[in-house]
């Protein structure tokens, strides 16, 4: 018979069986191999030439005193200086229980090609300070980590003691050790760090300072050479000679030029600070390693010297627009490590007048400058000529405004109407006229042209200025014998006759005097060529019925204008050839747009048999100025409705023509007619009353003929 298995028996083979298992299980959790510590990479060789980007990274924990900060700072700055002058690049990091420290921004990769870039950074070092204390722990990992990524030749890493952090402490669960004691962990974290910068090329090496410091780690995260991969000073007064000579090495025995640009020759220079003179070809017979080179972005080259060095030289490729800018009468300013040196100067370079140590530094620094361009333009009218006295304000890319005169203090063309300023730097200029020629209207063109290094002797475009036909100008553009003339002596109540009219029998009658209201005290007024066409015709308007067409009251000396107040007045000549009736002598202006130039009232050639001559040789004519634009000839023209008088003169319908009075209905003067107007109108006179006479008769003879 079987026996029935108990309950208990069944769970508790279930009870063994897992804890056999769970046995096996921590066994082999104990056996299993640790992870294995971070290897160190191999440290890269430096590259064989001048011209390195270093980091330094300095430990500012609170192991260090006041003094070694000081001392820090020290060697970080004879680095900068010990480079001065060659193609070299600087950084400088600190670091303590953080990385940055949290306390000092990274100072980034600096040029030290000139002294005041060295200057520029050894200011940001001097102002480095210690961290607090509860930050003042060792932080490898993030010392050397700051650098990733910045592609550095050369680390120069800095430190008194043993890792004590990594990472961010207190950033990350199991990381919250500040700095008070070493664990693997620190130090495995820093060979990563170290590993990293040496994937990129950098050469980590360790400095380690004091007689406490642990050489086995130093060499974790540098290399295992002493005296290449990494040293070890006493303290840190010996720092600064030790990182200077470690930095420098590389430049031993080396030529370095340092080309900068002057863009602040000529006046109105935007920018006047010298700049790096990049992409310039500069030469030495005198390098092992290429002849010829071009200068980087910090605008340096460096040769490596045959030996002895003596008698070096070095000359630039000039660039178009540039010129060798002189240092104390020297084409370069050279020194030998920090020591200055004699030169001479050659084509477009130098040469060193001493013998130097073959293992020297050499630098020199060349300047060039923009060669000043000059700036042209000319002032005309629109036909092309010259034109004298106007100014001008020029804009340079300084915004500076300065004003160019005709001739004047800036204006470096003697010919009038033409400009040249010389001696101005490149850049853009914008050129305004300001103040117009005499007589020619101000042009509100602006103009702007560039001075560049192949086009430095610039012409603006030919300035144009149009005459001023403005109030008082004469539109023909020509100068009329009075200045002020803008009013027709012919509509002024109050001009008179030109006096001098009649001293000059052949004088020409002015044309411009219609538009003169100063015409009667114009003693030249008669002469001006350039006659108003309107004026002419009114000159010509004749006052007498003389046949030879001689006798013009425009040449009364004595004869004067006189405005009638009826416009409706139309001229009758005086039978009897004198103006008894008129006892001033003077003959009135009709105001009629239709009215004609009259007679003059003492000149009737009709009446009088030795009228031959002209009213300019009769002292006692009188001259009438006819204010109507459409006068004709006097001996042609007839007045609006009037009728023909026995001597050929016309009245006007409500005038008298009996006794010879040259009288109207209200006793103003009227304008005579000529004989050939009256036999005319007399023509007509008698067609119109034949014409009516026709018209009656032939009317009645159709009502006949329909009765």
């Amino acid at each position: 018979m079987s026996l029935k298995r108990h309950p208990l028996t069944k769970h508790g083979a279930a009870i063994l069986a897992s804890s056999v298992l769970a046995s096996f299980a921590f066994l082999g959790a104990s056996v299993a191999p640790a992870q294995a510590a971070a290897e160190p990479l191999p440290n890269p060789s430096l590259a064989d030439k001048c011209g390195l980007d270093i980091g330094v990274v300095l430990d500012l924990s609170n192991s260090l005193s006041d003094r070694d900060v000081d001392d820090s700072k020290s060697a970080a700055k004879s680095v900068a200086s010990g480079l001065s002058g060659t193609p070299s690049r600087v950084s400088v990091n600190s670091f303590a229980t953080f990385g940055p420290d949290g306390t000092n921004e990274p100072i980034n990769s600096t040029s030290v090609a000139t002294s005041d870039s060295v200057d520029e950074l050894n200011k940001q070092i001097d102002a480095l300070r210690r961290v607090p204390q509860d930050s003042g722990g060792t932080n490898w990992d993030r010392g050397l980590g700051q650098l990733g990524g910045t592609n550095h030749d050369l680390v120069l890493f800095v430190t008194d003691g043993k890792p004590t952090a990594y990472g961010v402490p207190g950033s990350e669960p199991g990381n919250s050790d500040r700095g008070t004691r070493t664990d693997q962990i620190d130090i495995d974290k820093a060979i990563e760090s170290a590993n990293a910068l040496k994937s990129q090329g950098a050469k980590v090496v360790g400095l380690g300072v004091g007689s406490e410091i642990n050489e086995g780690n130093i060499k974790l995260v540098s290399g295992q050479t002493s005296g290449d991969d990494y040293y070890v000073v006493s303290d840190y007064s010996e720092l600064a000679e030790k990182l200077r000579e470690i930095a420098t090495k590389s430049c031993r025995g080396t030529l370095n030029v340092t080309k900068l640009i002057d863009p602040g020759a000529g006046e109105h220079a935007k920018n006047t600070a010298t700049h790096p003179g990049e992409g310039w070809a500069i030469s030495s017979p005198d390098s092992m390693d290429g002849v010829e080179k071009t200068t980087d972005a910090a605008g340096t080259v460096s040769f490596k010297l045959q030996t002895p060095a003596e008698g070096v030289q070095a000359s630039e490729k000039q660039q178009e627009g540039y010129r060798l800018q002189p240092q104390s009468g020297s084409n370069a300013v050279c020194t030998a490590d920090g020591r200055e040196v004699g030169t001479r100067n050659i084509t477009d370079g130098f040469e060193l007048t001493e013998t130097v140590d073959t293992d020297a530094i050499i630098t020199c620094q060349i300047v060039n400058e923009q060669i000043p361009g000059a700036l042209s333009w000319k002032k005309v009218d629109e036909d092309g000529r010259a034109l004298v006295g106007a100014e001008f304000t020029l804009t340079g890319p300084d915004g500076k405004d300065f004003v160019v005169a005709d001739n004047g203090e800036l204006d470096a063309d003697e010919a009038a109407g033409q400009f040249e300023v010389t001696d101005l730097a490149w850049g853009d200029y914008s050129i305004k006229e300001t103040s117009a020629p005499e007589g020619y209207v101000l042009t509100d063109e602006t103009q702007t042209v560039t001075i560049t290094g192949d086009k430095r002797d610039v012409a603006f475009s030919d300035i144009v200025n149009k005459k001023d036909v403005g109030a008082g100008a004469d539109p023909d553009g020509d100068s009329s014998a009075d200045p002020g003339a803008d009013a027709d002596a012919s509509t002024d109540p109050d001009a008179s006759a030109n006096p001098d009219a009649s001293a000059n029998p052949d004088a020409s009658p002015d044309a411009d005097a219609s538009t003169d209201p100063d015409t009667s005290s114009d003693p030249d007024t008669s002469s001006d060529v350039n006659a108003d066409p309107d004026a002419s015709k009114e000159s010509d308007a004749e006052a007498s019925t003389d046949p030879n067409g001689a006798d013009d009251a425009s040449t009364d000396p004595d004869g004067k204008d006189e405005e009638s107040k009826d416009a409706d007045v139309d001229a009758m000549a005086d039978p009897s050839g004198q103006a008894s009736a008129d006892p001033s002598g003077q003959d009135t202006a009709s105001t009629d747009t239709n009215a004609k130039a009259t007679a003059d009232p003492d000149a009737n050639a009709a009446t009088d048999p030795g009228a031959g001559d002209s009213a300019a040789a009769d002292p006692d004519a009188d001259d009438s100025a006819a204010t109507n634009s459409n006068a004709g000839s006097a001996a042609s023209s007839t007045s609006e409705g009037g009728s023909t008088s026995a001597d050929g003169s016309t009245s006007d319908s409500g005038g008298n023509t009996s006794g010879g009075n040259d009288r109207g209905s209200d006793g103003s003067h009227l304008p005579r007619t000529g004989a050939a107007g009256a036999v005319t109108f007399g023509i007509l006179g008698v067609l119109l009353i034949g014409g009516g006479i026709a018209a009656i008769l032939v009317s009645r003879r159709r009502k006949t003929d329909l009765l």
